[in-house]
């Protein structure tokens, strides 16, 4: 295998040595042959990814699906970087050196702040067998421990977390307490942490070593279901109920991680890992690595961002904090520079805002008198339906976007029985009137707005039915034939009734590649002529293919 720019590999060398006594001319074309060979990735794709649990452990879970990516996208490759520390996930980020991020939703948010960062995705994370895209926090105690009932009664006590900066081991459960009036530098005799371990926090209030302890969410129930803990020893603090959530929390719940995509990453790739994430199923052997269900559109982190400015953590450590009186002691020359500048340009804001008023009132006589004549290039004068110019324009477009999801795509022809001899009988301001009426009616029948009438031509109308099948498109012509027999309109000189009939072609097409909008049409047209031929008033649908 080559290299992307078409230096040789060092799989390449070792295949050299291997076979040194080969002659010149057969290693010569080896090399030619290796440098014309495409690449199987033509562009590599970093995911940084935050290893709570170390490097090997996310990329034992995360890099399947990397690997699924690129399998899905053969066009690029993708490959998992991990980062144990925070702070160098971050500096990736900034210098350009990853171009996707996958990380709690805590770190997501500031990396959102300070570099663009922006999400595509949201995980599904498989817990207990089912799929949930939210979690939250827990502060529990022992079961024996008769002297803590609720959040205040633990002022006073020792507490431990999973670590200062774990989001859903210590900040979630910090807002609560803070909430409570617990304050824990003060409130507690001690706060620890567990070195990003949530383990080592649940053995350490088990076995007494402090009075209370903060874990993310399903930490209890997995390490019960593993028979590492008994549950029955543990008791939830401010223990809360959602739908559809079965594991116990203290706290509100959050969105789960993000598949994020860097600032700098082109939005066609991005479109194209967001898609593909999307459709990952279930029992891939990504989502089993992963351990997690699926991907689902990106939740609101804004939860996230109340939290962190609540808490001033992260990009808002300093939110809220700057004093109106210190402002105006160190920039009181600049504040004033800026009235001098502000009143300036107030009075030039002043001046366009006339200006633009009659701009914008001059721009609005031009637009209505543009969409007049517009309306009056796209409608027919007599019925006030479109016209057959907006009928073509409108039915290739629909045609393109049938052919493009392979859906079908259906038209309905309709012809005015013997209206020469009605124009005949009852002249033609009468004949005028009859289409008008047929028209509304055609138009009434239809509410979908892709839905479309038209006027053809003469006593003519076609209705154009997109993501409609030969058998929904049967019913509604039938339907029509009988709307416009139920309208009674007199007609003595027709053959068929006493009143107006019409007759109706109908055609469905699921497009090809090859074929074309106007085929749909003829065959329309030729379901018409069988309707005409059979007796008219009623609906023909197109003749069977051999």
């Amino acid at each position: 295998m080559c290299s992307q720019d078409g230096n040789v590999s060092i799989r390449d060398v070792r295949i050299r040595a291997k076979f040194a006594p080969l002659s010149v001319t057969v290693l010569c074309l080896f090399i030619l042959a290796c440098f014309s060979l495409p690449s199987a990735a033509q562009t590599e794709f970093l995911i940084g990814v935050r290893a709570h649990s170390g490097i090997k452990r996310a990329l034992e879970m995360w890099q399947p699906t990397a690997d699924y990516l690129t399998e899905k996208i053969p066009d690029y490759k993708f490959a998992v970087a991990p980062f144990v520390d925070f702070q160098e996930l971050r500096d990736a980020v900034a210098n350009k050196e990853v171009n996707f991020v996958l990380t709690n939703s805590a770190a997501y948010v500031e990396l959102e702040l300070r570099y663009g960062v922006s999400r595509l995705v949201t995980l599904i994370n498989k817990r207990q067998g089912n799929g949930y895209t939210q979690f939250g926090g827990v502060i529990f105690i022992r079961t024996d421990r008769d002297d803590i009932r609720n959040v205040k009664d633990l002022k006073g006590k020792s507490f431990m977390a999973v670590d200062r900066e774990a989001f859903g081991g210590w900040w979630m459960q910090l807002r609560e307490l803070r909430a409570h009036g617990i304050d824990p530098p003060r409130d507690f005799t001690a706060v620890r942490f567990g070195d990003m371990l949530q383990q080592n926090v649940v053995f350490a209030v088990r076995d007494g070593e402090v009075d209370a302890g903060a874990v993310r969410t399903d930490k209890l129930e997995r390490m019960a279901a593993e028979g590492t803990i008994r549950l029955s020893d543990f008791r939830v603090i401010q223990q809360r109920k959602t739908e559809g959530f079965p594991f116990m929390h203290s706290t509100q719940l959050y969105p789960e991680w993000p598949f994020a995509k860097a600032k700098h990453t082109a939005e066609s790739v991005a479109k194209q890992v967001a898609i593909t994430l999307l459709t990952l199923p279930a029992d891939s052997e990504a989502a089993r690595s992963g351990q997690y269900v699926g991907w689902t559109v990106p939740l609101n982190y804004q939860p996230v961002h109340e939290l962190m400015k609540e808490l001033r953590v992260g990009p808002y450590e300093n939110y809220g904090r700057v004093r109106l009186a210190t402002v105006l002691r160190q920039y009181w020359h600049w504040l004033t520079l800026a009235t001098v500048c502000f009143m300036v340009v107030a009075f030039m804001v002043l001046h366009m805002r006339v200006l633009n008023k009659r701009l914008r009132v001059a721009e609005k006589k031009l637009r209505d008198s543009n969409q007049a004549l517009k309306n009056i290039a796209s409608m027919d004068g007599l019925t006030g339906i479109p016209n057959r110019r907006k009928l073509d324009e409108y039915l290739k477009y629909e045609w393109r976007r049938a052919r493009r999801y392979q859906r079908p795509i259906s038209v309905i022809l309709i012809d005015i029985d013997y209206f020469k001899a009605y124009n005949d009988t009852y002249g033609h301001l009468a004949g005028d009137d009859c289409l008008k009426r047929v028209a509304a009616t055609l138009k009434a029948s239809f509410r979908r707005s892709r839905d479309i009438t038209a006027r053809f031509g003469g006593e003519e109308f076609m209705v154009v039915l997109p993501d409609t099948d030969l058998e929904e498109n049967l019913k509604l012509a039938e339907r029509l034939r009988g709307e416009v027999e139920a309208m009674q309109i007199e007609h003595r000189s027709s053959a068929v009734a006493d009143y107006v009939t019409i007759s109706i072609g109908a055609a469905t097409r699921v497009p090809d590649q090859h074929s074309r909008a106007d085929s749909i049409i003829a065959e329309a047209d030729q379901a018409l002529y069988l309707a005409k031929a059979n007796g008219r008033n009623r609906v023909e649908g197109p003749p069977a293919r051999a």
